[in-house]
């Protein structure tokens, strides 16, 4: 796995001063593409090496530096904002951050041309994550729960803690987890069961 923080390492810092390129200027530069993603919908991100993310869904595109990506602020529901900080994102998936950076530079653009449908929805993450996701979730939902997964991780076993760390991070499968750890498939589907519950109760607290 690439991470945001490894990537930062690898690639130019864009000049902020600068005006941004447009997605047909980045294209045309000659600057080439260091890693690139294919989401399941009609929507692919990449990271060109002069430092500019390129997103496109569609025909729909924006594009802005890599090096502006640090942490994320949202606001809840009852209208409180939080921020996530740098930290939480710098050792995730290169794309977690930028994915989010950009649905924002969508709507906002979307908005400017009447032409607002909602948040865009993605899968970033693990599908096996049923017992923990709810699949109308958006992109910044599934983020701000993996954070929260991490702090109930806390209320666990340390048995319990690599099992769960292994299937929902590692995204390995319940089978080579038993093989891995000398247990059966049994007991880490069990343990993967109970620690849900656990974790469950106390996010409900």
């Amino acid at each position: 796995m690439l991470t945001l923080k490894e990537l930062k390492k690898v690639v130019k810092v864009a000049d902020m001063k600068a005006d941004t390129p447009s997605a047909k200027a980045l294209k045309e530069s000659g600057a080439e593409i260091v890693v690139k993603e294919v989401l399941e919908t009609d929507a692919s991100i990449a990271v060109y090496e002069n430092g500019y993310v390129l997103y496109q869904e569609g025909t729909k595109t924006t594009v802005f530096p890599l090096h502006k990506c640090s942490g994320y602020e949202y606001e809840n529901a009852d209208g409180t904002r939080k921020r996530v900080k740098r930290e939480f994102f710098d050792n995730e998936n290169w794309y977690v951050l930028p994915l989010l950076v950009a649905s924002d530079r969508m709507i906002t653009n979307q908005i400017k041309i009447g032409d607002y449908h909602g948040i865009i929805s993605y899968s970033v993450f693990v599908e096996d994550r049923k017992y923990l996701i709810d699949p109308r979730r958006n992109c910044l939902d599934d983020v701000i729960e993996k954070e929260l997964i991490k702090e109930l991780l806390q209320t666990l076993t340390e048995r319990q803690k690599e099992i769960i760390y292994l299937y929902f991070w590692e995204q390995m499968n319940q089978m080579d987890i038993a093989k891995s750890l000398g247990i059966s498939q049994q007991t880490v589907a069990g343990t993967i069961k109970r620690s849900i519950e656990i974790m469950k109760k106390h996010a409900n607290q």
